[in-house]
């Protein structure tokens, strides 16, 4: 069961959450598994939406209920989380187990809730994502514990993925098509929020913002946005040696940040705005692709982090993984290759076609491919070569469409002095039907596609 967002208020307390309304707890987030205790306020154990004793067809499926994507603890004492399918988790006393349960919207559909930030107890910010009347919508309260929140509804309806607040007065959110919204005033309506620009135009996951000043976010190709004056539109971007979406972000000071993503690695920086240089790569899940009758799937994703100080942080993702560290920002250990941290020629360790493995199907003459790799080794950036192309800078998810018939892909890492690495090739072909099978592919826990304007969970 994947975790999908990580609150620590102090060093006694975290509360992580994610789907099946699953809320895990800990006054000792080092103390290991059996430190954390596992909850699901609305109902006494985790159910699913769909399942095949009632009857429903498997094409009307949906993902499990109650997936929760945010939390913010501001204090011991104020806990808010929200929901994808459009309500907010407010607890007084997290360690007791008691929630309550409100919904900040009552328009037609759901607001798909994607983050929370609380700064204090006298502010809480949420945003939600999606196209529809419900999506682009920025929920703020002054007071949590009361249900009462107001609803805005942003110019261009953004796709919103998540929002931090450094002070009561001071909000950045970012959006899919790398977005940013900045506030000097979140409670003062649509208008008091304006886009401070698009730095980058991959979709934005994730973001921390210090009082100070530093905000840092990050894109879906593994590129860490900085700047010391988002007011401003001054964002800095560089290569933290990842190529795959950013999905969380934590910075505990403005000296100090650490980023995941959706392949299991974690970057950290002790000089956040210093450049590619300033970042450390290191990957703590990898990659194994599991072959199935629905395709693959990916099972290492981090989802969320949170960093009490420089001294505690706790990472969350996929499998129901947490992650504690005492000493986040220590330089990780050598690799035995003659005592360098990195390889010169970094490997690419995998080319993963998303939804197929060595074949397609498709009732039409093309079929649109999408692949994902990744490097262990810090590279800074990857070249591909589709058939008898030319070799071609990319990244990683990679989609293009191919004709029926046999392919190959190439692809290889490039370090960070420039050198190629080895060559990793995969061979496919598209085979041509009337009747193509459901192109759709599902998480581990659920046999259905995800919904319109849900962030992947790979």
């Amino acid at each position: 069961m994947p975790l999908y967002s990580v609150s620590c208020p102090s060093a006694k307390l975290c509360v992580a959450v994610g789907a099946l309304d699953t809320v895990a707890v800990s006054q000792s987030p080092t103390g290991g598994r059996h430190s954390w205790r596992a909850s699901y306020p609305t109902y006494p154990e985790p159910k699913q939406s769909c399942l095949e004793e009632e009857g429903v067809p498997p094409a009307s499926c949906s993902l499990p209920r109650g997936s929760l994507d945010g939390v913010s603890c501001a204090t011991e004492n104020l806990c808010v989380a929200v929901g994808y399918e459009g309500s907010i988790y407010v607890s007084a006393d997290p360690t007791a187990g008691s929630w309550s349960i409100g919904s900040p919207y009552d328009g037609p559909g759901a607001p798909h809730l994607t983050g929370v930030s609380c700064p204090s107890v006298s502010l809480c910010v949420a945003v939600s994502g999606g196209n529809g009347s419900a999506g682009g919508r920025v929920f703020t309260t002054t007071s949590p514990t009361a249900g009462q929140w107001q609803s805005d509804r942003l110019g261009g309806s953004p796709d919103l993925r998540a929002v931090s607040c450094t002070t009561t007065s001071v909000c950045v959110a970012v959006a899919k098509a790398g977005r940013i919204f900045v506030s000097a005033d979140p409670t003062g309506g649509a208008g008091s929020w304006r886009e401070a620009g698009s730095p980058t135009p991959r979709d934005l996951e994730g973001v921390s913002c210090v009082a100070t000043f530093l905000c840092a976010a990050g894109d879906g190709g593994g590129n860490i946005l900085t700047s010391t004056d988002p007011t401003g539109s001054n964002f800095a971007t560089a290569n933290a040696g990842g190529s795959v979406q950013i999905t969380g972000v934590t910075c505990p000071t403005t000296t100090k940040c650490i980023a995941v993503d959706n392949n299991g690695d974690v970057v950290t920086s002790t000089n956040p705005d210093g450049g590619p240089t300033a970042w450390t790569f290191e990957n703590l899940v990898p990659f194994e692709a599991e072959s199935s009758d629905h395709g693959q799937f990916v099972k290492n994703a981090l989802w969320g982090a949170s960093c009490v100080s420089s001294s505690l942080c706790v990472l969350v993702g996929a499998n129901s993984r947490i992650f504690s560290s005492t000493d986040p920002f220590a330089a990780p250990a050598p690799s035995s290759g003659g005592g360098k941290a990195t390889r010169k020629r970094p490997r690419t360790h995998l080319v993963f076609a998303e939804g197929f493995w060595k074949s397609a199907v498709t009732r039409h003459r093309r079929f649109k491919a999408r692949f994902r790799f990744y490097s262990r080794d810090g590279a800074k950036g990857f070249e591909c070569k589709r058939d008898r192309d030319r070799w071609r800078r990319c990244h990683s998810p990679l989609r293009y469409w191919v004709a029926v018939g046999h392919h190959a892909l190439r692809v290889r890492a490039i370090g960070s002095t420039g050198l190629r690495g080895p060559v990793v090739m995969l061979r496919f072909k598209v085979v041509a039907r009337r009747a193509a099978p459901s192109s759709r592919y599902c998480l581990p826990f659920s046999s259905c596609s995800s919904p319109a304007g849900r962030r992947p969970r790979w």
